[in-house]
């Protein structure tokens, strides 16, 4: 159970911005017309290009000898310059497999800066005793898992063990069957949509019928799995891809959709020493002093299509 000690508040350009620690519930107020940031409150960060499970839609084009990023000297980077209680989505890549995984968590902690992390469902069974010690010690907030072809009963008891777990599909790629032996069970969900870029590109190419026709399937389910999981989000390229505006009232939509990309978030790829308004943006930049400069390059670059 959560309590009013979770929450934290901290002011964002004209916005209000709330976070609940405890369960990652967010909650932004404005006075004005439209929200208006000075700096990311959310940034996917990749720290390592290095994964031995071969995904075929891989975006990031991972590999089993990818390179780690240097993670020594965070605090000479623009990393000083991130506020407490912003949240980092730190991914690869294979996170558990960087040598320097841990003590970058530590320093996120100490910053009061909110690590989630996000991990192949095979890499969390082959990593669970590390990353339950993590949660213990409060190095990790939020878990996400990737889900893919085959059921696994120890991710489901993970995830109903750690409520802050929240299981990953990917539209077209992670079949109907497959979510629907995870509904049911109180579980969060996160619907990604596909992404054409990196092995996604050459996937798409050989596969691109049964693909188009799983994401099709996938929005022909979208309001049933509402009602079989106790959450269920998406990101941006999935509300496109699902036409997920379709299936909820105005109401629901105004009250959840938290805007478009680049509006307060950001992609950050510390291996490359590059950013971008997203994971999949073409226009990369080369990482800069402060956070806020960076998140200057990005802001508003991406079209406003929801």
């Amino acid at each position: 159970m959560s309590s009013n000690n979770d929450w934290r508040e901290y002011t964002n350009g004209n916005v209000r911005v709330f976070i609940n620690i405890h369960n990652g519930t967010k909650i932004r107020t404005t006075m004005d017309d439209e929200f208006s940031a000075d700096f990311p409150e959310s940034v996917d960060m990749k720290i390592t290009n290095r994964c031995g499970m071969g995904c075929a839609m891989c975006h990031e084009n991972s590999t089993s000898d990818g390179e780690h990023a240097d993670l020594s000297n965070v605090d000479k980077t623009f990393m000083r310059t991130m506020r407490p209680h912003t949240e980092i989505a730190v991914g690869g890549g294979s996170v558990t497999s960087h040598p320097q995984i841990e003590t970058f968590l530590q320093y996120l902690r100490d910053r009061e800066i909110v690590a989630n992390i996000t991990v192949h469902e095979r890499e969390l069974i082959d990593n669970i005793k590390t990353i339950r010690k993590w949660i213990k010690e409060d190095l990790v907030k939020g878990i996400g898992v990737s889900i893919h072809f085959e059921f696994s009963e120890q991710v489901s008891d993970f995830a109903r063990g750690h409520r802050n777990t929240v299981l990953h599909a990917i539209a077209g790629h992670t079949p109907m069957r497959v979510i629907d032996r995870y509904g049911k069970k109180g579980l969060k969900l996160l619907i990604l949509g596909y992404k054409n870029w990196g092995r996604g590109t050459e996937h798409h190419a050989k596969h691109g019928k049964e693909i188009d026709e799983g994401i099709r399937e996938t929005e022909g389910n979208i309001e049933r799995l509402f009602k079989e999981f106790s959450v269920v989000s998406f990101d941006n390229l999935a509300l496109r891809q699902l036409n997920v505006k379709d299936h909820v009232t105005k109401n629901v939509w105004d009250a959840c959709y938290q805007g478009s990309d680049a509006t307060h978030t950001m992609y950050v790829d510390m291996v490359m020493k590059e950013f971008a308004a997203t994971s999949t943006s073409s226009e990369r930049y080369g990482i800069k002093d402060t956070i806020d400069e960076m998140f200057a390059v990005v802001k508003g670059t991406m079209d406003h299509m929801l």
